[in-house]
């Protein structure tokens, strides 16, 4: 055996040493990571439900406990999916579990007294132990075959996605305000608005509740508005909460849009209400009801109805009733022809045909029109014509009198408008010339005059120059013209000018000259002789 050299065997010894030492702090570091994850270990009872959390992670769960937590879906943590799973029961959860390190262990009850589950809650070297369990004997279960059993997992994933890819917010609060479990909506929404709070729990809470929610099957909408992202930012939502047991289940539907069209409507009916408040003709719309649902001013002015009847919303009936009344309609000859015939003014109204002047017993004289509205509606407009009228009936009668004037001359009159047409003409004229132009159903033109004069007087440049005349817009002097009827007789024509570019013509027959008479030869009488 060959000797070996103090230095050989000085490295030999030095590099044992260094080899047992790297083996003795791995034993150790073995140990103590055994030791660690010794309350990690979790029991293989099929009984028992226990979760393992570091933090918000879940690092081992029973098999019966991961059965319980719902699937996870984006950014949703192991924590939440416990919280969301066991906070319907226990509104408290989150909360309680809040002080768990201080405490080091607690058993959280149900809201429910009658419900015998229980959660243990231990804090064992950084890492959060909860246990799932049941007070007393377990009831007796009826056993549910497969076919029943994936009916209700079905069911189940279909209420989960039903609230997870819901349009609007869906949430539920505890009695403190905390929020327990909430939607897909409700989750982005919160972490739009505070993006500080993302992939927290319990997320951040969008709504104050204005009054308790209610217990009645049909829990009352109440329209609600948040701040948005931006300063100036307002969102609406309409808001329905139902308090169940010891929380409440809270829906917001997004609103902005009815509030946006509510706000132009509304801007739309003000300027409506002040255009038909300076409006003089009065306007009544009735609802498809047959109920008064708009009126303005000049209504109560027309019709002098008050304005506490109009409030009211009467009916159709019931205001065409009070017009009756009021003698602010004609007067029918029987009540039930009238009610006949308001019946076809409601009718004619709804199609738009309805169009009638009334002749009130007071002298007034109003038109009435029926116009259908959107939806069924019908509006009745009542414009005061009197005014109207009584003018017309003046200017009928200056017509009158001076056509009477006209037909009182001996001379023949006739006038032509700027385009040549008859316009006028007296009794002398149809007398002269065999021709009325005011029984004609066609109108008559200067040519059409002249033709017919020409036919009963003998050849004269007479005819042409007045044509020329009349449709001449310069040439405006009054001047004279003489023809000859073909009985003989002299016409004295004079043309004159007047407004408007129209022409008057009157004619002024001279009467025939006397034939000499002849002298008779009668007998001179001879003197009697004496």
């Amino acid at each position: 055996m060959h000797d070996i050299e103090p230095t050989t065997l000085l490295v030999i010894i030095i590099t044992s040493l260094i080899a047992a030492g790297f083996a003795y702090w791995f034993l150790l570091r073995g140990m103590a990571s055994q030791q660690k994850n010794s309350h990690a270990i979790i029991p293989l009872d099929k009984t028992e439900t226990t979760y393992l959390f570091d933090d918000t992670t879940l690092i081992d769960a029973s098999p019966s406990a991961r059965k319980q937590l719902p699937r996870q879906t984006g950014d949703e943590t192991d924590w939440q999916r416990f919280i969301t799973a066991f906070s319907p029961r226990f509104s408290t959860l989150a909360n309680d579990l809040r002080t768990l390190a201080q405490t080091g262990s607690m058993t959280i009850l149900p809201d429910d007294p009658d419900d015998p589950t229980r959660i243990n809650a231990e804090w064992q070297d950084g890492y959060a132990r909860l246990t799932i369990f049941e007070t007393g004997p377990a009831p007796e279960k009826p056993l549910i075959d497969p076919v029943n059993l994936s009916a209700l997992e079905s069911e189940l994933e279909t209420l989960r996605n039903t609230a997870k890819l819901a349009p609007y917010l869906v949430w539920k609060e505890t009695r403190d305000g905390q929020i327990n479990w909430a939607n897909t909506a409700y989750l982005d929404l919160a972490t739009t608005l505070h993006p500080e709070n993302a992939n927290s729990w319990p997320p951040k809470r969008l709504f104050t509740l204005l009054a308790e929610a209610s217990t009645s099957p049909q829990p009352e909408m109440k329209r609600v508005s948040i701040k948005g992202k931006k300063p100036d930012e307002v969102l609406w939502f309409d808001l329905v909460c139902k308090k169940t047991n010891e929380t409440t289940l809270c829906f917001a539907t997004p609103a902005d849009s009815i509030v946006q069209a509510e706000t132009s409507l509304k801007g739309f009916v003000q300027t409506l209400t002040k255009t038909f408040a300076h409006l003089s003709i009065g306007l009544a719309v009735f609802d498809k009801n047959r109920q008064l649902a708009l009126f303005n001013p000049a209504l109560t002015d027309l019709t002098r109805l008050p304005i506490d009847f109009l409030s009211i919303r009467p009916t159709l009936f019931a205001f065409l009733d009070r017009l009756r009344e009021n003698q602010m309609m004609p007067e029918p000859k029987d009540y039930k022809s009238w009610r006949h015939q308001m019946l076809a003014l409601e009718e004619a109204a709804a199609d738009g045909t309805y169009e009638e002047t009334w002749t009130l017993p007071g002298g007034q004289t109003y038109r009435v029109n029926g116009r259908p509205h959107p939806d069924g509606a019908v509006a009745l407009l009542f414009e005061d014509i009197s005014a109207e009228i009584s003018l017309t009936r003046n200017f009928r009668e200056e017509l009158e009198i001076g056509q009477a004037v006209l037909d009182a001359l001996d001379d023949a009159v006739v006038v032509f408008s700027q385009t040549g047409m008859i316009t006028i003409s007296n009794a002398a004229y149809a007398s002269l010339w065999g021709v009325d132009p005011g029984t004609s159903f066609a109108e008559m033109s200067i040519t059409d005059a002249t033709r017919s004069w020409q036919d009963i007087c003998d050849p004269t440049p007479l005819w042409g120059h007045l044509r020329e005349f009349v449709g001449d817009p310069d040439d405006r002097r009054n001047w004279f013209g003489d023809a000859t009827l073909d009985d003989g007789r002299q016409l004295e024509c004079q043309i004159s000018p007047l407004a408007g570019g129209a022409t008057m013509v009157k004619f002024h027959v001279k009467p025939a000259p006397k034939k000499p008479a002849k002298k008779r030869n009668t007998p001179r009488k001879t003197p009697a002789k004496t």
